[in-house]
């Protein structure tokens, strides 16, 4: 580690001497940022703020290009499909690990095809009920669950997605049994969990405060090892009674493999000037997300981190998936 974090130094430490020349260079054109999610998703509020501040940094457009899909996995292929000159960038998450261990035959590697940036936020998922179903917390669900065997169903957001496997993971650590039904996204699948239609919801902090403030629905844990910023009296879920259960994620930008170093290192540095903002900081904890680091090891080491993290949740939920 000690050597990784003198490397790092040595190579950041040359972003301003390498900036003036590219800044002659690069970006001669518009910069796409490509968000794999309809407009209003976290990838597309968070590449918006990027190519905002990035177009006021270089004098250049940056603009957002909207790819939703396949749980994200229509905006992912673009971009690694594109040349990697710079112009194409991807507002990635760690949803590209999940892609990695749910779909060996994509041709393309998720991960490795990919050049990681910058950090911008570290996310969970939380555990919504119905506020009509007459359970308190976690451990109230289990044991509700477990004496309606297959009677129950939980929603995501979609197939092969982190809140799909968060949910998946909690029935398998659990002992649980039940029908999954998946939606095109929070909106949809916090509408039938208010009107009672499903019973359980592994989704998005930021979209079920409002419900949860309401009284429609009631917040059981969150899936991190942490407790989320938004929503401090929430329990994680290995405080609420499921001991070694952690399902977090991040999202960040990333470009495609083999794009030029010393881009890779000003697109840092803006990110890096970018995280510094406050108001930009507190837009993310705002959305239920906690602002990250933006130093480029830290988000090589997520990757890793989150990848490891993944591939063991798949193996526990035994998650099978179409090709």
């Amino acid at each position: 580690m000690a050597s990784i974090t003198r490397r790092a130094a040595v190579v950041l430490g040359t972003v301003g001497l390498a900036t003036p020349a590219l800044a002659q260079s690069w970006p001669a054109r518009p910069v796409r940022i490509v968000a794999p999610a309809p407009a209003g998703g976290a990838s597309d509020i968070y590449a918006r703020i990027c190519a905002q501040r990035m177009s006021e940094m270089t004098g250049k457009p940056f603009v957002v290009e909207n790819r939703a899909g396949a749980a994200g996995r229509i905006g992912l292929e673009n971009v690694v499909r594109s040349a990697p000159d710079g112009y194409s960038l991807l507002l990635g998450s760690s949803a590209i690990a999940l892609a990695k261990a749910l779909y060996p035959n994509l041709g393309y590697d998720p991960v490795g095809d990919l050049t990681p940036i910058s950090l911008m936020a570290r996310t969970q998922q939380m555990m919504v009920v119905p506020a009509a179903l007459p359970v308190t917390d976690v451990r109230s669900f289990i044991d509700y669950a477990k004496a309606r065997p297959g009677q129950l169903a939980f929603a995501s957001s979609g197939v092969g997605n982190p809140p799909h496997l968060a949910a998946e993971l909690f029935n398998a650590m659990a002992g649980l049994t039940m029908t999954h039904v998946p939606y095109g996204g929070d909106t949809p699948a916090l509408v039938d969990i208010i009107a009672g239609r499903v019973q359980m919801y592994f989704g998005s902090v930021a979209p079920a405060l409002p419900h949860r403030e309401a009284g429609r629905i009631r917040a059981l844990a969150v899936t991190g090892p942490t407790r989320a910023g938004s929503a401090p009296d929430v329990p994680t879920m290995e405080e609420a009674g499921l001991p070694g259960y952690n399902v977090s994620g991040w999202f960040g930008l990333l470009a495609p493999r083999g794009t030029p170093r010393d881009i890779i290192l000003q697109l840092n540095d803006m990110m890096t000037r970018i995280m510094a903002v406050e108001e930009v900081r507190t837009t993310l904890e705002r959305g239920g997300a906690d602002p990250a680091d933006p130093a480029l090891p830290v988000m090589e080491r997520a990757i890793v981190d989150s990848t490891r993290l993944i591939n063991e949740a798949v193996r526990i939920a035994n998650i099978r998936v179409e090709d």
